[in-house]
């Protein structure tokens, strides 16, 4: 099963150290650019950062919006 996961579940997995468990749960894990420059860049020191910059499993992919 895929999913695309937003800041506030990569952030509190981290928080408390499972971030693995969306890897076991989920084939493919993909999260919006808007969602890797919140964690990453904007959240630099914070759980989940460093986490995610550096999982080679979560894929990140620009979204566009739907008219």
């Amino acid at each position: 099963m895929k999913v695309v996961a937003d800041s506030s579940v990569l952030i509190s997995l981290s928080a408390i150290n499972q971030l693995e468990l969306l890897r076991k749960r989920f084939s493919e894990v993909t999260i919006p650019q808007a969602v890797q420059e919140e964690v990453v860049i904007e959240g630099t020191g914070q759980p989940g950062s460093q986490e995610v910059q550096s999982s080679n499993w979560i894929k990140v992919k620009e979204v566009h919006p739907v008219e």
